[in-house]
C-alpha cells in the first residue's frame, strides 16, 4: 500500500545504490511532471485500446475475457515496480512498460465496473484527476506543504492500514469472524464506506508526500533518470487513488 518507489527512506538510496550517478544533468520538478503526464497518456492509451477491442465495432462483451488482462497486468506491474526499486536506472524503460501493464489491469477493472454500474468509471477517473490536479496546484502554490512530521505520520498510518488489512485477510482464511470483518470492510455499509473514505484520504496524503520527495530530490540535484523513478512512483499512487475512488463509488451506487 505504501509507495515502494517514493518514500523518504529509500529516495536517496535509490539514486546511489547502483553506483555513482552521472550528474551532467539533474532532475527537475517540471521534468518529473512531464514524464508523469507521458505515463498517464500511455496508460490511457492502453485502457482506450482495451475498450475498443472489447466494445468496438468488432468487440465481444464477455467479462470472462477481461480477467486474464487484469491478472496479467497486475502481476506485470508488480514485477516492474520491484525492478524499478532495485534497479532505478532501468526506469526509463520499465516505467512506460508499467504504464501499459496498469492500463491493461485498469482497463479490465474499469469495464467490469462499467458493466455493473454504467458511467461510474468515467466519474471515478474525473474525480481522480481532479484530486491530483488540485493537490498539485495547492502544493506548487505553497498552500499545502509536507513537513517531516506529516510525512512520518502518513507513512505510519499507511503502514498501519496495510498491516491491519493483511491481518483481517489472514483471519478471514481461518475464522468466521475474520470473514465477517472482511465483508464489512468491502461491503456497502457504514464500515465499508468509512474504510473507503479512509483509503482515499491516505492515498491523497501519499500524493502530497510524493510531491515533497520529488521536490527535495530536485533541490538535492539528483540525477536525471530519477525523474522516471518519480513519475513511476507517482503513477503507483495515482492508480491506488483511482481504485479506491472507484470502489467507494461502487459501494455508494449499490446502496
Amino acid at each position: 500500500m505504501s509507495n515502494p518507489l517514493l518514500n523518504e527512506t529509500r529516495w536517496d538510496h535509490l539514486a546511489t545504490m547502483d553506483g555513482p550517478a552521472v550528474r551532467s544533468t539533474t532532475m527537475t520538478v517540471n521534468g518529473a511532471i512531464a514524464k508523469t503526464m507521458m505515463l498517464l497518456l500511455l496508460m490511457g492509451a492502453a485502457i482506450g485500446g482495451m475498450w475498443y477491442a472489447f466494445w468496438g465495432p468488432a468487440g465481444v462483451l464477455d467479462p470472462r475475457l477481461l480477467y486474464p488482462f487484469m491478472i496479467g497486468g497486475a502481476i506485470a506491474g508488480f514485477v516492474l515496480v520491484l525492478i524499478g526499486c532495485f534497479a532505478p536506472r532501468s526506469t526509463p524503460f520499465t516505467a512506460p512498460l508499467y504504464a501499459v501493464a496498469q492500463g491493461a489491469f485498469l482497463g479490465g477493472l474499469t469495464m467490469v465496473f462499467q458493466m455493473r454500474y454504467p458511467g461510474l468509471a468515467v466519474l471515478a477517473a474525473v474525480c481522480t484527476l481532479g484530486v491530483l490536479v488540485t493537490l498539485l496546484g495547492l502544493y506548487r502554490m505553497g498552500i499545502i506543504r509536507a513537513s517531516d512530521t506529516f510525512m512520518r505520520g502518513v507513512f505510519i498510518a499507511t503502514a498501519g492500514a496495510a498491516v491491519a488489512i493483511g491481518g483481517v485477510w489472514l483471519l478471514s482464511m481461518f475464522s468466521d469472524a475474520g470473514k465477517s470483518a472482511m465483508l464489512a470492510l468491502h461491503g456497502n455499509g457504514a464500515i465499508g464506506i468509512g474504510f473507503s473514505v479512509l483509503m482515499i484520504a491516505l492515498a491523497a496524503a501519499n500524493l502530497v508526500v510524493d510531491f515533497a520527495i520529488i521536490e527535495r530530490g530536485a533541490k538535492a540535484q539528483q540525477p536525471k533518470y530519477m525523474e522516471w523513478v518519480a513519475a513511476m512512483g507517482l503513477l503507483v499512487t495515482i492508480v491506488w487513488l483511482y481504485i479506491e475512488i472507484l470502489r467507494l463509488l461502487g459501494k455508494l451506487r449499490s446502496r
